[in-house]
């Protein structure tokens, strides 16, 4: 699953934007959020929007990010 999304976003064209989080698990979200966070650290993406579930302990269940 990580790959896929890490496929995905690697081959987002500078400027463009990728929504995460339609059929992706709660348990796999959090992994999604912090490989997000990683490729943002490293100057890679730009986390625009994160979206939290109140019903869901505030957990992320949707992302919106930028490739830079």
């Amino acid at each position: 699953m990580l790959d896929k999304i890490q496929t995905k976003i690697s081959q987002l064209e500078a400027g463009k934007k990728l929504i995460l989080g339609v059929g992706i698990k709660a348990e796999d979200m959090q992994k999604v959020v912090e490989l997000c966070e990683s490729l943002e650290s490293e100057g890679n993406i730009k986390i625009v929007n994160k979206h939290s579930n109140p019903k869901s302990n505030n957990q992320t269940d949707t992302l919106l990010i930028q490739k830079v």
